[in-house]
């Protein structure tokens, strides 16, 4: 048996929380408030490749920006100090290394044997040269050989032609509906808050449609605004009504609709002298059995979870991560459905509650920590119990009827992200809500490919984890029991 506590966060909001909830959560969301308010600005970058963030430096009241740290996801590079002056040689991939020199002190500098302008003097700290914000386009694009565009005030940087606009269209139907279209995939946070819903885009290089500000001639869904601050795009959609929000054509459309209104009662039939016999009540045949996945984006709300980089929060993490298992879910046959759709706070009970209530063949926790590395699953730590599952079982030790089971999806799991040669590790552990859960259940947690923490949101990992998340729940359906809802 192996025992592991991991990452600070599960030991302080699982194992103290369940003695001091309280206190824990207060000292939490006060910690992450002190982190937020002292963390340095970051500029959002958008590549082809990749997109990251980068912290910048406040120097004589301009904003800096490091060329390392700019051009290290984008290929190999080098910088080296030669007396005053400041060498940086970049190599793109499969591309010829390109050259720069900049001086101490100075308000220019060479790249490929052009001066460039900086609009401030060059600093060097530490072996490391930065340069005013306003002059990173122009010095990456002659070295990268691509156009980059800066939206300055929102700190978004884009390089070549990454941007991504979408259509809003608003269907006269009742009720009423809200389509976003974007040409690729999109996974946003989500935040359903009085007369708006709120759609963030963190990791995507979303950028306006031309019409910031929109107004649609529909009581229920009245607008939509879009706007782009503190490295991240937003857009608002104005309403009356509580929307619910649906992701469509593998995630390249939301959809987002007031929920239908109840039946009208029957009216009651026109009294008769003499009725006539009824005839004998049709039996309803029983809804047959059916397979549901049960996803449960940890945290939400003021409960952040692990602070993954300065502007990356665990509980944003794991919710477009969620997104994007129900799609690779979806596209294997697999019905799932999610507890937490947008920035929302469940108890950890609420959680448990609702999912023994839809009764599904499977749940599926996601956490996301910025310690270890690669993926780990986790099965719950109680022994297991010879009981009927179909029977009474205690609320704090449910999950024991199921341990067998819920191995085997993790075992599963495993074998798939062997398969796409992610580092992996299936461990037990003593999380809640999972041992008060009816069913097979196991937590995955997601942590950085390698050392370097912001490369955990990349598209292509978060996706390659999905993956083998799904292929790992088809490989063993057969083996999980189907139940009637």
């Amino acid at each position: 048996m192996v025992l592991r506590f991991t990452p600070a966060k599960y030991r302080a909001s699982v194992c103290v929380g369940l003695l001091l909830p309280g206190i824990v959560s207060a000292l939490l969301i006060a910690h992450w408030a002190t982190v937020h308010a002292q963390s340095p600005e970051q500029l959002s970058v958008y590549s082809p490749q990749t997109t990251y963030s980068v912290t910048l430096l406040d120097i004589q009241g301009k904003q800096y920006a490091g060329l390392i740290e700019l051009l290290e996801p984008l290929g190999t590079v080098e910088g080296r100090v030669d007396g005053k002056k400041y060498k940086l040689n970049f190599t793109p991939p499969g591309g010829r290394a390109v050259e720069a020199q900049f001086t101490q002190g100075k308000d220019k500098g060479k790249v490929l044997g052009e001066n460039y302008k900086l609009g401030g003097n060059f600093a060097e700290q530490n072996g490391r040269g930065y340069v005013p914000l306003a002059a990173a386009p122009e010095i990456l694009g002659k070295m990268l050989g691509k156009p980059v565009q800066l939206h300055a005030s929102a700190r978004r940087l884009f390089v070549g032609d990454v941007s991504i606009r979408y259509s809003v269209s608003v269907d006269r139907s009742n009720p009423a509906r809200l389509t976003i279209t974007f040409p690729i995939a999109v996974s946003p946070s989500i935040a359903n808050e009085p007369g708006r819903v709120r759609l963030t885009f963190r990791r995507e290089p979303v950028v306006s449609n031309g019409q910031d500000s929109l107004t649609f001639n529909n009581p229920t869904i009245t607008g939509a605004t879009f706007s782009e601050h503190d490295g991240v795009a937003e857009l608002d959609i104005a309403t009356t009504a509580g929307l619910m929000t649906n992701f469509v054509d593998g995630g390249k459309t939301i959809v987002l609709s007031e929920p239908p209104p109840p039946p009208s009662p029957a009216a009651p039939a026109p009294a008769q002298t003499q009725a006539p016999p009824a005839p004998a009540p049709t039996p309803k045949a029983p809804s047959g059995p059916r397979f549901l996945v049960i996803l449960d984006p940890a945290h939400g709300g003021p409960e952040t979870g692990a602070v993954i980089t300065p502007t990356l929060l665990e509980k944003d993490l794991v919710l477009a991560m969620a997104h994007r298992l129900q799609r690779d879910l979806a596209s294997r046959g697999i019905v799932s459905t999610l507890l937490r759709n947008s920035d929302a706070a469940i108890t950890l009970d609420q959680r448990a509650m609702a999912t023994n209530a839809a009764r599904p063949a499977l749940y599926i926790t996601l956490h996301a920590a910025n310690t270890g590395t690669g993926v780990h699953l986790f099965t719950s730590m109680l022994p297991a119990a010879d009981v009927q599952r179909n029977g009474f079982l205690p609320w704090d030790t449910a999950q024991a009827a199921f341990l067998d089971l819920s191995g085997s999806v993790a075992g599963s799991v495993a074998a798939e992200l062997e398969t796409r040669k992610l580092p992996n590790s299936t461990l037990v552990a003593p999380l809640r809500p999972m041992n008060n859960i009816a069913a097979p259940a196991i937590a995955v947690e997601i942590a950085p490919p390698d050392d370097k923490v912001e490369h955990i949101a990349r598209p292509e990992y978060v996706e390659q984890v999905a993956q083998s998340i799904a292929a790992g729940v088809a490989a063993v359906r057969s083996k999980l029991p189907e139940v009637r809802p």
